[in-house]
């Protein structure tokens, strides 16, 4: 088969990793081109922006595999990614043709039998409707993350809280207002497409880094006045929702949800019930995964691990709330030690936070970040780790990282990470600290839950079984 991949940023690119989207997206990849005889194609969008010519085009890229996997990209995109730089223009989003036509020459020039769309930003939805002109296509969508039914993709109201009712799409227009909008993500993009080709990615990356810290001093402007600003009408929303599910629901042959959860809630949204399949992703890990607890680490303390980013959603602020209120008994038991990358200033604030627990823990300590290959030597030094997200997270990545290498995992009941163990004792109410002090007191004084936990833990997936998994829904 020749297999289209698409995902708004190219699983290889160097100055924006695209989150775990992008690992799984190369895992897939790099499976593919070394164990069968499939030609693999990759298309991303939404992020190259020419200074010189606004014509819509496709362009073959370069890669890390050469010519084993053909990657291209579309520039000028009329729908920029990520979606929040669409706010405003929903209505481009939902009826752009001009770069469907490029999309759809795309496919025929190329001959493409299956396309997988692990996400759509960066392209108009009339291009997950490419079975009307392509009829013998396979279309299949990924549920990585929530894009189909919330315009700022992780159904999180305004950065606040976790979004159970959008009114109508009315609630829409009051969430993230003030942010970076398309103008500036716009002027972002045209510097790091020439920067790209350049060949100057780090400086691009220090770009980014200022815009971010602009976005966030502009949110703190807006905060502190109390001022509140709309974005968007609500019936684009209302139309945007209803149209992306209507378009699953006709165009698509299967749609992949990534947990149970992801599943659920998709239904929940109109998607039909048999269209929707969990599908776990698969990952290296779980070639080599322990299948049962570790082993205590130290036996002078007790280590818990928070690994991620500092964005709210994570729930890293709720995990320090915790465990500031968590009595000295408890405490002088736990070192904590978290692993987020620091990306803008106001991370600085939670990086204060966590050294002052130092004073009241058994010992905090602070890392700017991890590799991957570091990960067998870290994952030796935790007991547990700690995954308190306050949205439906698919299914962190880092949650199947920490199973597969003997470590349980205490998560809150939102999302997929839950699903690794039916074990309650490791699950809590979602940002309810006194909670998750209680399941984890529970867990340090209970020398017997960490063998519970993997007694009644899911049998994680390979890469294998996943593409195997994948090459059947293509083949049906």
């Amino acid at each position: 088969m020749r297999i289209l991949f698409y995902n708004w940023i190219q699983f290889d690119k160097k100055n924006n990793s695209g989150g775990g989207v992008n690992v799984y997206q190369k895992n897939t990849i790099d499976y593919l081109i070394k164990n069968t005889d499939h030609e693999i194609f990759f298309l991303s969008s939404g992020i190259y922006y020419d200074v010189v010519s606004k014509k819509i085009r496709i362009t073959e890229t370069k890669n890390e595999y050469g010519e084993r996997c053909k990657t291209f990209k579309l520039i000028n995109s009329r729908c920029m990614a990520p979606v929040k730089a669409m706010y405003e223009d929903i209505d481009t989003y939902l009826k752009d043709m001009d770069v469907y036509r490029v999309f759809a020459s795309f496919i025929a020039k190329n001959n493409i039998d299956v396309v997988h769309f692990n996400n759509l930003e960066g392209l108009p939805l009339n291009c997950l409707k490419i079975k009307r002109d392509f009829p013998d296509i396979k279309v299949v969508y990924s549920l990585h993350n929530y894009f189909m039914f919330c315009p700022q993709v992780n159904l999180f109201y305004n950065g606040e809280e976790n979004c159970k009712d959008f009114c109508n799409g009315k609630a829409c227009t009051k969430c993230l207002g003030g942010s970076i909008g398309r103008s500036q993500f716009s002027t972002y993009y045209r510097i790091d497409t020439s920067l790209e080709k350049l060949h100057m990615e780090k400086q691009s990356e220090n770009i980014k880094l200022f815009f971010k810290n602009a976005y966030q001093k502009l949110k703190g402007k807006k905060q502190d006045v109390q001022e509140e600003e709309t974005v968007g009408e609500a019936a684009d929303f209302f139309k945007f929702r209803r149209h992306n599910v209507g378009t699953l629901n006709k165009y698509v042959d299967v749609i992949l949800a990534v947990s149970d959860r992801v599943r659920d809630i998709a239904v929940s949204f109109g998607v039909q019930p048999e269209k929707v399949k969990t599908c776990y992703i698969g990952t290296k890990v779980a070639e080599e995964s322990l299948g049962r607890y570790h082993g205590r680490a130290d036996e002078n303390c007790f280590t818990i691990a928070f690994m991620g980013y500092f964005e709210k959603v994570k729930g890293l602020e709720v995990l320090l709330d915790a465990l500031e209120e968590a009595p000295e008994e408890l405490c002088k038991k736990l070192k904590f030690k978290c692993y987020a990358r620091r990306k803008v200033e106001s991370d600085d604030v939670q990086i204060e936070r966590i050294k002052k627990l130092g004073d009241k823990l058994y010992s905090a300590e602070y890392y700017d970040g991890y590799n991957h290959d570091e990960l067998p030597d870290i994952m030796k030094s935790i007991d547990l780790g700690i995954v308190p997200v306050i949205w439906e997270d698919n299914l962190p990545q880092v949650a199947i990282e920490f199973a597969a290498y003997g470590v349980p995992v205490l998560t809150s009941n939102l999302g997929g990470a839950q699903e690794l163990s039916r074990c309650e004792d490791f699950r809590f109410e979602a940002g309810n600290t006194k909670d998750l002090i209680a399941k984890l007191e529970k867990i340090v004084n209970d020398s017997s839950l960490p063998d519970k936990y993997f007694a009644e833990a899911m049998k994680l997936v390979t890469v294998k079984e996943h593409i195997d998994a994948l090459l059947d829904y293509y083949s049906k």
